[in-house]
């Protein structure tokens, strides 16, 4: 029993050197230093989720601003069966009708018979009514030079054969004749885009 009491005592005087408790206190101190180092990592991490979150939220909350100069929507340029072209709507007609009844026609369509501002225009109006003759816009009175349905006088852009009073394109170019011939007629008006420009 003498020996158990000795045994217990050098266990307790053990417990008691002061080199035990500085190894517990070094192991404490890697272990708090672990654990530091850890919750570093934690809280970065949980830093940059909570960053990320509320700047997706931002995002999606904030509501873009209308671009001021933004064209409204635009329509088909031109109306069904119609062709376009350089700002302008042309209509090809299936019918056959003297000139008169050709600018009644277009008059009901929103349009006039074709008019040609420029050379481009009587180019792509030669292609467009190939093969058949069609009545155009141009005519004239007895005496007075030729105008367009809106009563702007024709300013000679290009040679108009013949001795008639109304005007036509063909295969050679622009020609003229009675305007009791029936024929076939393109009308022309101002596309949507060209329409919108004017009313700026």
């Amino acid at each position: 029993m003498a020996e158990d009491i000795t045994d217990r005592a050098t266990v307790n005087s053990e417990l008691m050197t002061p080199e035990i408790p500085a190894a517990r206190e070094a192991g404490n101190a890697v272990f708090i230093t672990k654990c530091i180092k850890d919750k570093k990592y934690t809280l970065a991490a949980v830093a940059v989720i909570t960053a990320l979150v509320i700047t997706i939220i931002a995002l999606a909350v904030k509501k873009p601003q209308p671009c001021p100069l933004c064209p409204p929507p635009v329509d088909a340029a031109c109306p069904d069966r119609w062709v376009g072209y350089l700002g302008k709507c042309y209509y090809k007609s299936e019918d056959k009708r003297n000139w008169s009844d050709s600018e009644s026609r277009c008059s009901f369509l929103g349009a006039s018979l074709a008019v040609i501002d420029t050379k481009p225009d009587l180019d792509f109006l030669w292609d467009f009514t190939r093969p058949s003759h069609h009545w155009i816009g141009l005519s004239r009175e007895a005496g007075q030079p030729w105008k367009w349905p809106n009563g702007t006088e024709f300013g000679n852009q290009f040679t108009v054969r013949g001795e008639g009073f109304c005007a036509y394109i063909n295969d050679l170019g622009v020609s003229s004749t009675k305007c009791a011939v029936v024929k076939n007629f393109v009308c022309s008006l101002a596309d949507a885009c060209a329409k919108r420009k004017q009313n700026l």
